[in-house]
């Protein structure tokens, strides 16, 4: 009987796996940035100026005109639907200074970042979205390229459950989307954690609650097909590819703008972004090179409609959650737990008071104009921010809907409760009035006798 020399046909598949997610010719992908967008609400325009300040604080002086926030955010409170962009000096890593950029701030931000920049938006008289641009040094693309490239094992993990034991596999593909994921989640935290020290908005505050909630968007650059029907060709064609960053290129939620490709994640929790810039059509006529071509083309689109998605996601949770909130006070109110009631009240009423404000705000929501056109690659065209826009909109209707159903409950449910509450009050009374009664023909009896 002959021995089986060389590799088994599994091990066969698995380098296969492995190769389907190499693109042609080993073609290296460029990890260009990171866009963060954070959501202040009116009540935190005083502590955002007063983080501002402090970030801020080392600029040089005739740089000063640059940082008009504190006009913008504080005439917000009184200037009705005037919407303002301002764009910020860049916050450098401190190993830059006194190399280039001489009109930036510099910080230790982290090991992959080089450079910071932020631009503010005032989008509603109660909201404003900074955009943060998180600039990445190559060591990330050499590490994301060698994640790609590389050869890697099935790992198989034993999962005990309550029906029995059994193995769970890890494929290639899967190996390699956890390792770019893991370093795509380690850059982010460098940003936010220096950012955090200086404010924290809307999304920062949930960061520890919902995974994935602060809306990002990540830039890789690359050389692909120019027609949109030859782009869906070439993203077919290296699914496997695009599995490794947990996205896909289809007509009908990817969207192109010149050479910029949007597509969506696959998580599970909250959906984030990608574009995909295509390094054959970019042009540096006006930049020192094809990648700050990428990089600073993209600072002239405003993605606020993208962090107006994300906070009614939020809601949409938070209304869901009134439901348990009204059940638990239905049994305080049982039980008599008055300081409860009123707690989760206010903390009802608080909610319900941002949303509704937000609803009015809304509907006099004009977009920025500097918006990039990105339209879907499949037959039926459509517009990213139209189809974003439409979207919240229905959203808006749809946690309207539920909240005033809960409120409305609720408010019954206080009213039968007040109902019951004085008629209480009522026989309690009564009872009172008996026993004064029968105090005060005691009285006067007994004073009769004497």
């Amino acid at each position: 009987m002959k021995k089986n020399k060389g590799i088994s046909e599994h091990e066969k598949f698995v380098k296969e796996q492995n190769e389907w997610c190499f693109l042609p010719n080993k073609q290296k992908i460029r990890y260009n940035s990171i866009i963060l967008l954070e959501l202040f609400q009116l009540e935190d325009f005083d502590k955002l100026i007063q983080g501002l300040d402090i970030l801020y604080e080392e600029l040089r002086p005739h740089q000063d005109s640059r940082l008009d926030y504190r006009k913008i955010l504080e005439n917000s409170k009184s200037s009705l639907f005037k919407r303002n962009t301002l764009n910020f000096p860049y916050i450098s890593d401190l190993r830059f200074k006194g190399k280039i950029l001489p009109d930036a701030v510099f910080y230790q931000l982290g090991d992959y970042i080089r450079h910071l920049h932020i631009k503010l938006y005032q989008i509603l008289p109660s909201a404003v979205v900074l955009q943060i641009q998180v600039y990445i040094d190559e060591e990330a693309s050499t590490r994301i390229n060698d994640v790609i490239y590389s050869y890697h094992k099935e790992v198989k993990e034993p999962i005990i459950t309550p029906k029995g034991k059994f193995t769970k596999i890890y494929g290639p593909t899967n190996l390699k989307e956890k390792e770019i994921h893991s370093l795509k989640d380690e850059i982010k935290n460098q940003a936010i954690t220096f950012l955090s020290k200086f404010f924290r908005g809307y999304f920062f505050k949930l960061n520890e609650k919902y995974d994935s909630i602060i809306p990002s968007i990540d830039l890789f650059s690359l050389e692909y097909p120019i027609s949109d029907k030859e782009i869906l060709k070439w993203g077919l064609e290296n699914s496997s590819f695009f599995q490794c960053f947990k996205t896909d290129i289809n007509g009908y939620i990817s969207f192109k703008y010149n050479q910029y490709l949007f597509c969506q994640d696959n998580y599970e929790n909250f959906h984030n972004y990608l574009i995909f810039a295509n390094r054959k059509i970019s042009k540096s006529e006006m930049y020192s090179s094809i990648d700050a071509n990428i990089e600073e083309t993209l600072n002239f689109c405003c993605f606020d409609l993208l962090a107006i998605d994300r906070l009614l996601e939020v809601q949409e949770r938070l209304a869901g959650e009134f439901n348990s909130k009204i059940s638990k006070e239905i049994s305080d109110l049982n039980k008599n737990k008055l300081k409860n009631v009123l707690n989760n009240r206010k903390e009802i009423y608080k909610e319900i008071f941002y949303f509704e404000r937000f609803k009015v705000e809304f509907k006099n929501y004009h977009p920025i104009p500097d918006k990039f056109s990105f339209e879907s690659l499949g037959e039926k065209k459509s517009k990213l921010f139209d189809n974003l826009s439409n979207n919240i909109k229905r959203k808006i209707s749809d946690i309207s809907d539920i909240l005033n159903i809960f409120n409305q409950n609720s408010e019954s449910i206080l009213r039968l409760k007040n109902i019951e509450y004085a008629k209480k009050m009522q026989d309690w009374v009564m009872c009172l009035t008996i026993l004064i009664i029968i105090l005060t023909l005691t009285q006067i009896f007994l004073a009769f006798r004497n």
